[in-house]
């Protein structure tokens, strides 16, 4: 190790480094670090300050840190492995801000254990804390803001400032603290391995606490594919492998707020609706909104089973699953009941004591038309197709109570407000064709492929029914306001 001579208290501020104390010998053009600090200098003149992958801070571990007003840096060295990075982010119940760089993406979203998801305005750094504390941030702005180095044991002082301007699209303030709030970077590749964390604190003083865990596969939970309803996801097969961070949830149970993905790296996060699984505790289904959170539990009401008994004459279904006869047919074989139906809302029903308007099934559905089908569910959503770690396609969807019985197309506005907005305000609209194959109840809307880019994302505030040419099909509630 040499010793050199600067000319100011720190190497971030010096302007050249020297050989003597007397500052008149430079020293050799080359790199030069102090106290995780890393500047190179050229022609005698030493060049902005880096930080260098081999001066990061080794995943795994966790900081806890407490200051003054400033603007505080963390590099975090990821290695080479794969996987997800999960960062757990406290910031007391002073504001702060946060956000992460990484391959060029700037992640500024967290999950709340109390409040849930919590992003601001795309590629800023997002303010969370407790609304009792905010400082006039927004109001104060711009702030000019002493930083500060993590250099491995604590955060030093560089000597420099810099000027921080708040908007309040980056305000997500709660009623109390957040608690210990979960982001989820994607690591798919051995490099780059230096993540670039920020925290910002406008007010006098800052205390917060970061751990940021090394890249690992997520947890693998056995789930079904999205459906618009919970009543259509608990009739779905639990045939698919997901991927959860937990943030409420433990070992081998899904939570209130957890982040969830289609992939154990955490890249694609699963689309908004509902999701049937058996990892949910006592719960059977689970709702996803469009940042990838799990919102809701809930328990699947099983239909009863059909059965029949012959009273006076007559087939009668008990409602609880207990008849003698499991169809009405055997029912009406064995009680002396004839065969017969009556057309009640489009729809061709036996009464099961023979007084049936129409002798056969055919004979009432000529009469009677096809069967009446109703629109259940409508919504737009948000989905990552381009790999990043923003919702950057908008898409809709439509879901029926029964299959349609031919191929049908709707026409669906989307309202929303751009990414940070709130849908108390203005709102915008996209306008999609959503078809619904024969035999199916759900759409085959495909996002990524016939949706609308966003590159900063959007905030979904509803959705409704402009058209549909089937006319067996009931718009209902769902129709667009004249």
């Amino acid at each position: 190790m040499a010793t050199y001579y600067i000319d100011t208290d720190n190497l971030s501020t010096a302007t050249s480094i020297w050989t003597d104390s007397n500052l008149t010998v430079k020293a050799a053009d080359g790199f030069y670090q102090k106290d995780g600090v890393y500047r190179q200098m050229s022609g005698g003149e030493l060049l902005p300050s880096e930080i260098c992958p081999a001066c990061a801070t080794p995943c795994g571990g966790a900081i806890s840190a407490s200051g003054q007003q400033g603007i505080y840096y963390l590099n975090i060295d990821l290695g080479t492995d794969i996987g997800a990075v999960v960062v757990t982010f406290n910031p007391a119940s002073v504001p702060d801000g946060i956000s992460a760089l990484f391959n060029s993406v700037v992640y500024n979203g967290v999950s709340s254990p109390s409040y849930g998801w919590l992003q601001g305005a795309a590629g800023l750094p997002t303010y969370v804390g407790a609304t009792g504390n905010d400082c006039g941030i927004v109001a104060n702005s711009p702030y000019t803001l002493d930083e500060f180095q993590y250099n491995g044991s604590t955060f030093t002082d560089l000597g420099t400032t810099t000027s921080v301007s708040v908007v309040s699209g980056q305000m997500q303030l709660t009623a109390t603290g957040p608690g210990n709030c979960k982001m989820v970077i994607p690591k798919t590749a051995a490099s780059p391995s230096v993540v670039d964390m920020t925290f910002i604190g406008p007010c006098l003083g800052t205390v917060f606490s970061i751990g940021v865990a090394c890249p690992t596969p997520l947890t693998s939970f056995a789930s079904s594919t999205v459906n618009v309803d919970s009543a259509t996801a608990c009739s779905d097969t639990i045939d698919q492998t997901y991927y959860v961070a937990h943030v409420n949830g433990a070992a081998g149970t899904l939570g209130l707020y957890d982040l969830v993905f289609s992939d154990a790296n955490g890249e694609f996060k699963l689309g908004a609706g509902f999701y049937k699984t058996t990892a949910a505790g006592t719960d059977d289904w689970y709702q996803v909104d469009a940042n990838g959170v799990i919102i809701v539990f809930g328990d699947c009401v099983e239909p009863p089973v059909e059965s029949y008994n012959c009273i006076d004459g007559n087939c009668v279904d008990p409602g609880d699953g207990t008849g003698t006869y499991a169809t009405l047919g055997e029912c009406e074989a064995a009680c002396g009941v004839t065969e017969s139906y009556d057309c009640i809302d489009g729809n061709c029903v036996d009464p099961g004591d023979g007084t049936g308007t129409y002798a056969t099934l055919g004979e009432c559905e000529a009469a009677c038309g096809a069967p009446t089908i109703n629109v259940a569910s409508v919504f737009g959503y948000m989905e990552p197709c381009s790999g990043g770690a923003i919702d950057d396609y908008m898409g809709a969807a439509v879901g029926l109570d029964a299959p349609a019985d031919v191929n049908t197309q709707f026409v669906v506005e989307v309202y929303y407000v751009d990414a940070g907005g709130t849908c108390g305000g203005t709102q915008f609209t996209e306008t999609f064709n959503v078809n619904i194959l024969a035999g199916s109840d759900l759409s085959n809307f495909d996002a990524c492929t016939q949706g609308v880019n966003f590159p900063a994302g959007a905030v979904i505030c509803s959705a409704c029914i402009l058209s549909c040419d089937n006319p067996n099909i009931i718009i209902g509630a769902f129709e667009c306001p004249v």
